[in-house]
């Protein structure tokens, strides 16, 4: 009887110590350019998305730098490209100068533009005619003007690789009829790219928002992500897409942004709440998310005393039966 009842004090005691543990942890907390074959371009995008009425021409200019102490005989290459299937926003370049892009090709309004020379040192103005028909859906158009020796001779079933080349992406807008439709696929806290909502560490977590754009135009999102504690404080603020220019979301594809989170602490619970924007209209999106950060000894600790504390309940009285069982075989002899 009387291990009995101290087998019951041993588990009062121990389920008191780890509310007093989980209790007390939080307030431990509070108080805790230049290209490969010796060209610059500039712009390396266009500024802000041209506009061109169906039916017009527009003269975009890229001035052309040969860096190297040797003439330079350059061919310029007009190509489509489309959202790179990894959401980084990097162009997936259509390289075969046979083939365009199946929706929003440049390419096929830019006008052949003659080879040229650059002595050493030179800068020239490279004018990039671009004609849109009259019949052109209303939307948005984007291609990648290149850069690369005129010496590289294309057959009908050849590509020159992006490596001996250097461009600048245009793109544009031919104005009417447009859908400007965005929302967001995820908004979410993230380690090594994949999301997550329990941490054992608070390296390296980023917030990550993925915007899809259903509509017709390339899209340019924007906006801010606020980093809360379990209490409602803003721990920190972050923006999103605040380069120059900034980057687009384009057609018929999804985007991902990501900023590393810098405040999270060692234990607790946090909340990213995201207010963005897009479009001549400014359009507003939001997104909430909740993520938590756990260190792994404080889980090996509560396996640890829940594992204890369930052998105390279940283990232990088993054993002292067994005990007293053998005591009143050894007095019966």
């Amino acid at each position: 009887m009387k291990i009995r009842r101290f087998s019951r004090q041993i588990i009062m005691g121990l389920a008191t110590l780890l509310a007093i543990a989980l209790s007390a942890a939080p307030f431990a907390q509070a108080a805790s350019g230049p290209g490969g074959n010796g060209l610059r371009v500039t712009p390396v995008k266009t500024p802000q998305d041209l506009v061109i009425q169906a039916g017009d021409s527009y003269t975009y200019t890229i001035q052309v730098t040969n860096v190297t102490s040797a003439q330079a005989d350059l061919q310029a290459i007009v190509n489509d490209f489309t959202a790179s299937p990894d959401e980084s926003g990097n162009p997936a370049v259509i390289l075969d100068p046979t083939k365009f892009a199946q929706s929003h090709s440049l390419k096929r309004f830019v006008q052949s533009i003659p080879n040229f020379t650059l002595q050493a040192g030179e800068t020239k103005q490279v004018a990039v005619i671009i004609n849109v028909p009259k019949s052109a859906t209303p939307g948005g158009y984007y291609g990648v003007v290149r850069f690369a020796p005129a010496s590289t001779t294309l057959g009908p079933n050849q590509n020159l690789g992006l490596a001996g080349s250097v461009g600048s992406l245009i793109l544009i807008k031919v104005p009417g009829d447009i859908n400007e439709q965005v929302t967001i696929a995820s908004f979410d806290a993230r380690k090594n790219d994949k999301p997550d909502t329990i941490f054992t560490t608070n390296k390296n977590i980023t917030a990550t928002v993925r915007f899809r754009n259903s509509g017709n135009l390339q899209e340019v999102p924007f906006g801010k992500i606020l980093l809360k504690n379990r209490s409602g404080k803003t721990l920190a603020t972050y923006e999103i897409n605040n380069l120059t220019p900034p980057d687009d979301v384009l057609p018929d594809s999804i985007r991902k942004f990501s900023v590393p989170l810098k405040k999270v602490g060692n234990f607790g619970e946090y909340k990213l709440e995201g207010n963005f924007g897009y479009g001549n209209g400014g359009q507003l999106l939001s997104a909430s998310t909740t993520f938590y950060v756990i260190p792994i000894w404080l889980v090996l600790l509560v396996i640890g005393i829940v594992a204890l504390i369930l052998f105390l309940i279940f283990g232990l009285p088993r054993l002292v039966k067994a005990y007293n069982e053998r005591v009143l075989r050894k007095g019966k002899a």
